[in-house]
């Protein structure tokens, strides 16, 4: 039987005259865990990629889902403290239609200290969707993600009210353009392949077509620039800058850095890496741009036909060899 849990969740508030830390108490009723059925011991070890990757996609291919589930049940024992290997178990019992099992296996990471954070990029969007289900919530390890995401809510309540507050000369432009940017790892500006028909502009913007890049043919990339929103976020911990710090995250440079508009000024700063929705742990900071808000983020490109003809189009994705890791 698990032992009763105490979590002290920081919400950092600042008052008229300072900043304090108001804790957050969350209490959950020991409770008996329901334990999913590894098939085996567990090896209590954090090891890289599983051996059976290629059958497992080849079963993912097929739509065999409880044979993903076996083989991920494998990869679980080999290596229980691997936390993406528990996810990915998880995830292939709620493509297998075993909800009930999944949860099971939530619980499981749980009671081993497993970090369950609903925030984009932490869990596969199939689990996210379950740990929303009631059947999750009424489990311990629900409820107490419930608490800890309320904690959050209440944080991130707060400093948008101090976000709005924020003179001008804090702020970033709305509509921030990064010129120059080329926007994931291993991206280059070079000669690109034509996948789709293009239509060149004289502009980021512009109506004036000047020209168009015919699929087959090749074009030279030139440059670019990002036009996109900046994400306000407020530093949970003391990294790079104190915490209660609020910062906004502007393009990716790669390698983990990118630029961050902190007090009037752009740094380059790896800040962007540990900034999530939900800041429990192993994180720096939290969003405070509700998910679905703000403006897509839009690439310009700007490229030169074989005629010699140069000119911009916000559709990158109809060029390839963009990426010089050949993943395009």
């Amino acid at each position: 039987m698990r032992p009763l849990t105490i979590k002290h969740a920081r919400a950092g508030l600042a008052g008229g005259t300072g900043v304090f830390v108001a804790m957050a108490l969350i209490v959950v009723p020991a409770a008996s865990a329901q334990h999913y059925d590894l098939g085996g011991p567990c090896k209590d070890a954090l090891i890289g990629s599983p051996s059976n990757f290629g059958d497992i996609l080849k079963a993912q291919a097929s739509g065999d889902w409880n044979r993903v589930v076996e083989l991920e049940r494998v990869n679980v024992r080999e290596g229980c403290s691997n936390e993406f290997r528990w996810n990915q178990l998880a995830k292939a019992l709620v493509l297998a239609n075993r909800p009930t099992d999944a949860t099971h296996v939530l619980e499981d990471m749980d009671e081993r200290g497993l970090e369950l954070n609903p925030s984009p990029g932490m869990l596969p969007p199939e689990v996210v969707k379950l740990v929303e289900t009631p059947e999750f919530k009424s489990t311990p390890a629900g409820q107490r993600l419930e608490a800890l995401k309320q904690v959050s809510d209440s944080r991130r309540a707060h400093f948008l009210d101090l976000l709005n507050q924020l003179p001008a000369n804090k702020r970033p432009p709305e509509r921030y353009v990064a010129k120059g940017a080329c926007p994931f790892e291993c991206c280059q500006y070079r000669q690109w392949t034509v996948e789709n028909d293009t239509v060149l502009y004289a502009a980021p913007g512009s109506k004036k077509v000047v020209g168009k890049a015919r699929k087959g043919t090749r074009v030279r990339g030139l440059t670019g620039e990002l036009h996109l929103t900046p994400e306000p976020a407020v530093m949970i911990v003391d990294h790079e800058v104190p915490k209660d710090t609020i910062v906004f995250l502007l393009d990716n440079l790669g390698e983990g850095s990118g630029n961050v508009y902190i007090d009037g000024k752009i740094v380059v700063s790896e800040l962007g890496t540990g900034i999530v929705q939900y800041c429990f742990d192993h994180c720096w900071g939290e969003t405070l741009l509700p998910p679905g808000n703000g403006k897509p983020t839009v690439w310009w490109v700007k490229v030169k036909l074989p005629n010699g003809v140069i000119g911009w189009t916000d559709q990158p994705d109809n060029f390839g060899n963009k990426d010089a890791c050949g993943s395009d």
